[in-house]
This record gives C-alpha cells, sequence and structure tokens, in this order.
C-alpha cells in the first residue's frame, strides 16, 4: 500500500481575494452552468461569513474540504442556487478523474499571489523588487482589506507601494486612527506598539512574513524600529515605549550606575549591541509619548500617563532611580527639577540660577500636564525678581494707585497664586512660604506707607483730587464724552474686581480687543484706576458710581440715580436679578433689547467676584478667567456685535484670606473697618473727611491686609489697603476701529519689567534662522585707472561707543538699502510714520502691540495691519525675520541686533 502523497504548502486566502478569484474563473467561462462547484487549493480552513457575493450579486458558499470524500460529499448534496467554493490542500494529483469531472473546468484552480494581487491594485504587473520578496504575495493576498487594496494610477506596482499599505494593514493603522499607507513613519510603529494586543497579533503571523515585513520596516525606519523589533523578538514588544523613555534617561549618562543599569536594559533587546538604534528609539519615544500627553483626546492622554507610569516601575526595576533624575520626560526627572526649582528659589537670588532652574522645569514634557503648579514656580520667581528690585514708598494717593495698577497688581496676583501652593513636595512648599512671607511683608509696608498718604487725601477733601479719576467722577470725565459724540457704550462694574483680577482679565480680553487709554490726551496710553469711595464697601463706592456724586444706597437708589441722570434718555443699568435671563436664556431678553440699540447706555453689574469673597471659588485655581465671570463673554460679544465701546470696572477690590488674624472688636461695620471713637491701634488708620461716607465722616479702617474684624471667609473688603482702594479701569475698542474717541490711545505697556525675564540676545523667533552676511552700503570712489567699477564698501561700525535708539534710527534711514527697500514699497510710506515707529519700537525693546506702534507713528488704527506688512517688506530683506508678528498679529516684535546686522548699523541698544 502506498502512502499518500503530502498535502502542499496551501496559501491562506481571505474572503475578498476568494472573491477576486472566483469572480475572475466565471467570467472566463460565461457559457458554462451558472452555478457551478469550483475546488480551490487553499488552507482549508475558513473563519469567515460561510456566505459571499459576488460582483454580479451570485452568492458563493464557501466550504473547507480535508479529504477526497468531503469533495465528493458536497458534490452530491442537494444545495440551492448557489455557487460552491471548495478549499482543500490536497493535490489534484490525488484526486480521482470522476471527481474532477463534476467541478467547474475539470480542475483544481490554485491561486496565484502576484496575479490577484496585481490586479487588486489597478496595476499590471510587481515591479521586479516587489516580485523578490517571495512571502510579500501570500502576505498581501491574506491581508486585503475588505474593500479590497486601493485602485493605482500606474501600470506598474511597486515595493515602496505594496509593502507600505501592508504594513499599514497589518499594524492596523485605519482602525486604531492612526491614518492610511501614506502617513506610517516612526511615530506610528512606536504607537502600534503600545496598543493592547498589537504586538501579539504580529507575533501571529506566519514566521515569513513577521521576518519579511519587519525588515522591510527596519530598512525604511532604520535604528527605532531595529530597536523596537529586538524586543519584539525576546518577547518585550509591549514595553518599547516605556523602555525607550528609560534608555532615553540612562543613555545620557556615563555614570557607573547608569552604565550597570544599561546593562541590565541590554538584556529585554535580546544583545542587540547597536547603542545607535536604542538612542534613536529613547528619541522617538520622548517625542511620541511627549505628544499623547497633550494630545486633545482625553483617551490618548490615559495612555501617555500609564507609559509613563510603566517607565517608572521599569526603573525601579532596573535599580536606576539615581541615573533618570535628568529626563525630560519621567516623573523623576520632573521631581528633580522642582526640587531645583524650590532651592533656587528659598535661596532668594534673581538672577542666572534660579531662571536657568525655571527654564529646565519649563522644559520639561509634563510642564503643559502640570502646567497649574508650573505656573506657581513661576509666579514665585517673579516675586524674587520683584523683591530684588528697588521699590519706593508711594509719594501720594495718585502715585499708590498708578503703581497698584501698573505693578504692585501684578505682585497681588503672584501672591495669590503662590499661596495656593504645591500638593506634593515638601521642599517646594517651604520655598514657596518663604518666598511669599517675605514679598507679604514688603507689600505690607507699602500699604501701610499708602494708608498715611490716604488719611491726609481723605480729610483735604474732594478739591484736592487734582487729576486723580475717583469712582464718582468716572461718569462725568470718561463716560459723558463719549455720550455727547454719541458713541454707544456698555459699562460692566465687576463688584470686587481688584488690580490682580484686572490685569489677567485684561490679558486675555487683550486677544480679541485692543486696550485703550480713555484719558491719554496727547500722551502715551496707561491703564488707569480709580480711586474707591471710604469706606470701600458696595453701599458706599458703588452707589457714588452710578450717582456720579458720593452716596449711600441700595440697587434701587443705583438704579434711580443712574437711569434719572444726565446720562441720555433711556440710560439702563441691570443688577444680578434683572440680568438673568430664564431656561435657555444667557439673559434677560430687556438686557439684549437694550444692548441692541445704540442709543441707550447700558451699565450692568457682575457679581462674581464678591460673591467669591464670601465662600471662596470651587477648585483650587487661583486666577481669574473671562470664563469665571458669569456671562461676560456672551455680554461682550453683544457689545462687539453692536459697535460699543466697552468700559470695565469696579467699585472696590479685595484682600484675601491668606492666614490672617482676627482682630476683636464690638464695633465692626465691616470685615475692615469699624465706627467706634477709639484710636487706630497696630494696622489701622483713622479715615475723616468729605470722602468717609459715613457717621460723622469718620471710620477706622485696617491697612493690614493680614487683620480682620469678623470670623474667617474667603475674602474681605472696606479697609484701607492698596488693593481694596484701588478700582482698575479697563477700556476696549474692536480691532481696527475707524473712529477711535478723541483722547483714547491704546495702552502700552502691560506688565513690569519683572514680571518677564529679561531677554535673550537674540528672540527666539532668529535662532532657527542664519544670521546674514552684512550687505554692503556705500560705494568707495573707482580707483583711476584700474577699477572698472565702484567697489562696495561696508559701513563702518562706530567707534565713539554705543549709540542711542534716536540715532541708532537716524542712521538707519540715511543707509542705501533702507532707501532703496523703502523705494519699492507699491504704497510710499511716509517716512516720518516709520521714524516715529522705529523709535517707538526701539524705546519699547522691540516689542509693542500693533495698535499702539499705529497709535504713536500717527496711522489709522484701522490701518495698522497694513502699516506693519508694509514695514515688513522694506525691513525684512531676504525674508530674515527683522519685523515679525506675533500674539496672533496682536504684537510687533523687532529684533534689534538682526537689524543692525542685516542693514550695517553701529552698535546701539540691546
Amino acid at each position: 500500500m502506498t502512502s499518500a502523497p503530502a498535502p502542499t504548502q496551501a496559501q491562506r486566502i481571505n474572503p475578498v481575494a476568494l472573491s477576486q478569484k472566483v469572480a475572475q474563473q466565471l467570467d472566463r467561462r460565461r457559457d458554462g452552468e451558472a452555478y457551478p462547484v469550483m475546488v480551490i487549493a487553499a488552507e482549508p480552513t475558513w473563519s469567515h461569513e460561510p456566505v459571499l457575493a459576488l460582483p454580479d450579486g451570485r452568492p458563493v458558499r464557501v466550504v473547507p474540504c480535508v479529504s477526497p470524500l468531503a469533495i465528493w460529499e458536497h458534490l452530491v448534496a442537494d444545495r440551492d442556487d448557489e455557487v460552491l467554493v471548495l478549499l482543500t490542500d490536497i493535490p489534484e494529483t490525488s484526486l480521482k478523474h470522476g471527481l474532477l469531472s463534476r467541478v467547474f473546468g475539470q480542475r483544481v484552480f490554485t491561486v496565484e499571489p502576484w496575479d490577484l494581487v496585481v490586479d487588486a491594485f489597478g496595476a499590471q504587473v510587481p515591479d521586479a523588487a516587489l516580485e523578490s520578496e517571495r512571502w510579500a504575495g501570500p502576505a498581501l493576498l491574506d491581508a486585503m482589506p475588505p474593500g479590497g487594496w486601493p485602485r493605482l494610477a500606474t501600470t506598474v506596482l511597486t515595493r515602496e507601494v505594496a509593502l507600505r499599505h501592508l504594513a499599514a494593514a497589518r499594524l492596523g493603522l485605519e482602525r486604531r486612527g492612526g491614518g492610511g499607507p501614506d502617513d506610517l513613519d516612526v511615530a506610528m510603529l512606536l504607537r502600534w506598539s503600545a496598543e493592547p494586543g498589537a504586538v501579539e497579533a504580529f507575533t501571529l503571523l506566519r514566521a515569513e512574513e513577521r521576518v519579511g515585513l519587519a525588515g522591510w520596516l527596519v530598512e525604511r525606519f532604520g535604528g527605532p524600529a531595529r530597536a523596537l523589533f529586538a524586543l519584539v523578538d525576546g518577547g518585550r514588544g509591549v514595553d518599547t515605549l516605556p523602555l525607550g523613555l528609560v534608555c532615553e534617561a540612562l543613555w545620557s549618562k556615563e555614570t557607573p550606575e547608569a552604565v550597570r543599569a544599561q546593562g541590565r536594559v541590554d538584556q529585554y533587546f535580546g544583545g542587540l549591541q547597536d547603542d545607535a538604534a536604542i538612542r534613536g528609539l529613547a528619541d522617538a519615544a520622548v517625542q511620541m509619548v511627549g505628544a499623547m500627553l497633550t494630545d486633545r483626546d482625553k483617551e490618548v492622554q490615559r495612555q501617555g500617563h500609564a507609559l509613563l507610569d510603566r517607565a517608572e516601575q521599569l526603573v525601579v526595576q532596573f535599580n536606576a532611580a539615581g541615573s533618570v533624575d535628568q529626563s525630560p520626560i519621567l516623573r523623576t526627572g520632573f521631581t528633580r527639577r522642582l526640587t531645583a526649582a524650590a532651592q533656587a528659589l528659598a535661596a532668594g537670588i534673581p538672577g542666572t540660577a534660579l531662571d536657568a532652574a525655571l527654564d529646565a522645569l519649563a522644559g520639561h514634557h509634563l510642564a503643559q500636564v502640570e502646567s497649574e503648579r508650573v505656573l506657581r514656580v513661576r509666579m514665585a520667581q517673579r516675586l524674587v525678581r520683584w523683591l530684588g528690585s528697588d521699590i519706593e514708598s508711594p509719594a501720594s494717593v495718585a502715585d499708590g494707585l498708578r503703581r497698584q495698577i501698573a505693578e504692585w497688581g501684578w505682585v497681588d496676583r503672584a501672591l495669590h497664586h503662590v499661596w495656593a501652593g504645591e500638593e506634593a513636595h515638601p521642599e517646594l512648599q517651604r520655598a514657596f512660604r518663604t518666598v511669599f512671607d517675605r514679598a507679604q511683608q514688603r507689600r505690607r509696608e507699602l500699604d501701610g506707607a499708602f494708608a498715611n498718604r490716604l488719611a491726609a487725601w481723605a480729610a483735604a477733601g474732594p478739591g484736592n483730587d487734582g487729576d486723580l479719576l475717583t469712582v464718582e467722577n468716572l461718569l462725568p470725565r470718561v463716560v459723558d464724552p463719549l455720550i455727547r459724540a454719541e458713541r454707544p457704550v456698555l459699562l460692566v462694574v465687576l463688584d470686587g474686581m481688584s488690580a490682580a483680577v484686572a490685569v489677567e482679565l485684561a490679558e486675555e480680553l487683550c486677544q480679541h480687543w485692543v486696550e485703550y487709554d480713555p484719558l491719554a490726551g496727547a500722551e502715551p496710553g496707561r491703564r488707569r484706576a480709580l480711586v474707591a469711595a471710604l469706606p470701600t464697601l458696595t453701599a458706599v463706592s458703588r452707589t457714588s458710581l452710578f450717582a456720579g456724586a458720593l452716596r449711600f444706597g441700595t440697587q434701587s437708589t443705583e438704579r434711580q440715580m443712574f437711569e434719572q441722570g444726565r446720562w441720555g434718555p433711556g440710560a439702563r443699568v441691570f443688577h444680578k436679578g434683572p440680568s438673568r435671563g430664564v431656561a435657555g436664556q444667557v439673559f434677560a431678553g430687556e438686557l439684549a433689547e437694550a444692548m441692541a440699540d445704540p442709543g441707550h447706555l447700558v451699565a450692568v453689574v457682575i457679581n462674581t467676584v464678591d460673591e467669591s469673597l464670601a465662600t471662596g471659588r470651587e477648585g483650587d485655581e487661583a486666577g481669574w478667567r473671562l470664563s469665571d465671570l458669569g456671562f461676560l463673554r456672551s455680554l461682550l460679544d453683544l457689545a462687539r456685535s453692536s459697535g460699543r465701546a466697552v468700559l470695565i470696572t469696579s467699585d472696590h477690590g479685595h484682600v484675601l484670606e491668606h492666614g490672617g488674624e482676627h482682630v476683636k472688636t464690638a464695633d465692626a461695620a465691616s470685615a475692615r473697618h469699624r465706627t467706634s471713637p477709639s484710636p487706630a491701634g497696630p494696622g489701622e488708620v483713622e479715615l475723616t473727611g468729605p470722602r468717609v461716607v459715613a457717621e460723622g465722616q469718620r471710620i477706622v479702617a485696617l491697612w493690614d491686609s493680614s487683620l480682620r474684624y469678623r470670623p474667617s471667609r474667603a475674602g474681605y473688603h472696606g479697609g484701607a489697603s492698596l488693593a481694596e482702594v484701588t478700582i482698575p479701569l479697563l477700556a476696549f475698542l474692536v480691532p481696527n476701529v475707524t473712529d477711535v474717541p478723541k483722547g483714547w490711545a491704546p495702552v502700552q505697556a502691560r506688565h513690569p519689567e519683572w514680571w518677564e525675564a529679561a531677554p535673550a540676545a537674540a528672540s527666539a523667533e532668529t535662532v532657527a534662522h542664519p544670521r546674514p552676511t552684512p550687505r554692503s552700503r556705500r560705494k568707495a570712489p573707482a580707483v583711476a585707472g584700474d577699477a572698472l567699477f565702484d567697489v562696495p564698501q561696508p559701513m563702518p561700525a562706530s567707534t565713539a561707543g554705543p549709540v542711542t535708539g534716536a540715532e541708532l534710527v537716524a542712521v538707519l534711514l540715511g543707509t542705501e538699502l533702507f532707501q532703496a527697500q523703502h523705494a519699492l514699497t507699491p504704497r510710499r510710506v511716509d517716512l516720518g510714520k516709520i521714524e516715529a515707529a522705529l523709535r517707538a519700537l526701539v524705546e519699547a525693546k522691540g516689542v509693542l502691540s500693533t495698535a499702539v506702534l499705529a497709535q504713536r507713528a500717527g496711522e489709522l488704527p484701522a490701518r495698522a495691519g497694513g502699516f506693519v506688512i508694509t514695514l515688513q517688506r522694506i525691513f525684512n530683506v531676504d525674508n530674515y525675520p527683522v519685523l515679525s508678528l506675533i500674539d496672533d498679529g496682536r504684537t510687533v516684535r523687532l529684533d534689534i541686533p538682526l537689524l543692525r546686522t542685516q542693514f550695517g548699523l553701529p552698535a546701539g541698544v540691546a
């Protein structure tokens, strides 16, 4: 008895390829039986739907057969109107003639992978490189997606195209949201390794395909792919990304501990012995996981944090904690940078060491994830800088308000953030406390000096106001001129808004509005402040605001005095109740109607800040954002659409509870002032005179922000500190407005110098560009008899020392290059405007808002954008960014060192 021949190496076939093969054969024999039985040489397994549909609609039933008897049983069995396809790995020579005579074509059809694959791609032939990859044909056939391979526009199917599609299918890029074959890169390959079950599915591929596909990916993507598949071969593929993060830290050090840890990690790579590949994997892993941590998709962020957690487990496993503390992405590295920042803050010395520690912290990949923690460290850094600056006590009430709104309100803002504290790092917690106590003490000294000035000023009466803007003269001095000019106005009163809240709010609003100084006149614009009525309570100061005179009252008093005042017919004020809408409305329809009528002055009171002083705010964020302030965002959108000028102010400021002391007194009229005749004690000041709206025109108020008369709350007002007495005034117009109110000018400096670090020698925008070679500027006389042409010579550098900003601009305007560039502009800009713009930029150290630049140059606000574009055409020779727009076009930056280089100017301002 002879043994049966061994089965052939059968080809696995998927539904798409099988349907394609059956349709091809049936099309070639259209005159045959409509529903024949077809035998196809293939692996006799079928895990898909038993019935397929051909393109012409005929059903195809697929049945695997492992023996001739199984084939014969299906031949003689009754069946419906359907094509029957039998899959078998039995060689045709082992099937008897009687059986073959009853099947379609009297033969067993073999599957030629390249024929089906090329046809599926819409090509005609594979290129030689692809055909030489013997494993690729069966793999492409087996991996063919349900919709088939995409049709190509070329007749030749190339190796690159085919294997890219195969890799994308086997790695599941599309179903994982990673894009298509053309998007395949190292990042996607690494991301694939972290997907649950992805590496396991790859290891289940046939060995020849697994080896071939990995080889092509390594050829295509180099070292990172080589390291990845070394891990896959060693059964560690799922740890590719966390291992890469660990390797980045270990391979960046040469310490004995790091080298020992590297040896332990090498075992995972199966003796790869390729440092370049491991370093490539490490760099790619850091970039990949860093991007995942800040991805918009919360699930992707979660996966990124899970990878970090696994990396930290591996650090412990490799006993490498001491070698990864400089990692730019591991939590260990972030904690180490927090420690360095804490040590620099505790030293309390502003300068290079502190700035370097903060820059290193901000450069860590977790800085954006832990943005609130990093912000608080940055705020502490700013307080250290402020403490290192020279500060004089306020010379007057007006001087105190000016400096509170321009500088000390920023100190208060930083203090609030630092007080909010650090959640987990003990050393940083101690550093915060040290910095806070030092800054708070200095702040207390300024408040004490201001209280003395306030007492003298209040006693002198309103005639001593001078040019000082008070709460009761806001309407006559600022609003009334707008009404007379028939300018529609929205007045927003954010009850309790302090200077610290205002600087944050203005920062956000300036992204969409332009801030103006309504009282600038011919002077440069600056942010203004009002002095509150005394005591600094809503019933006094807000009533005085709406009455236009010092008064005490309630909401009804405010409404009556405001709506019956001289602010134009139809003036309306909306308090909390009347301004709120019913279900489905942001605010009341009556308010919306008033806003839509440009002939009416509209005032709206928003109590969000004042109400937060009672019980605090939800969450631990210290700052205020537009979204925190009720319906203010929607209200401003209405103001924009109706063309209103917007004024945002308050009735008083506030101080926050920062571990203060309860001072017991029987006559407390508020948490921060009392009315008894007893003299002022420590932390108190006696205030008398016409500005004090109280019985006998006298009160005793607390100026020390750490004291209170009543039980603890989140914050207080009623006292005499700068934060309570100073009322910010913010004025806004839409960008590119054509009719700026008379006397209004854009606000220039928006933060004190110590708020930001000292500028580097080269701006971030110019670092990425090579410095140009200075162009020749002047012509030397021709040499008689020898030279055929004038020889250009560079302008000699000044030997008399650095020049002033004005001299630098004057020299620039006289250069040949500037004159040539100016002559080429389509619309010749007046030289006087260019000179004024350059001087303003130089004086501002190269950074100025677009609106301010236009105003300083004498250009109309509506033409500010075009004016800057014209300046860029003049100064950005050869596309070097001498003049650039930042902050989405809201700010202009002049790179002064690059300007000097490009135009061959002498040394000037830095």
